[in-house]
């Protein structure tokens, strides 16, 4: 799986308001329909059920910082 640019995240969040389907998505940004789908598990808002572009970004940006080093 290749990482999401913050373009496509925020592509996904205006598709789905606008009722598209992961399957529509993962063609629209030339992505695997599994990539959506954990995008979509992995980085919703946790209360409201609803995916945020924003939220997103945060949360994978959060997840790069505390990920651990490589040590050679």
């Amino acid at each position: 799986m290749s990482h999401l640019t913050s373009e496509q995240r925020c592509t996904i969040g205006v598709l789905l308001d606008q009722n598209y389907n992961k399957s529509e998505i993962a063609i629209l940004i030339n992505k695997d329909k599994s990539v959506i789908t954990l995008e979509l598990k992995r980085n919703c808002d946790l209360r409201s059920g609803k995916y945020s572009s924003e939220l997103a970004q945060r949360k994978y940006d959060k997840r790069q910082i505390n990920k651990p080093k490589k040590v050679y």
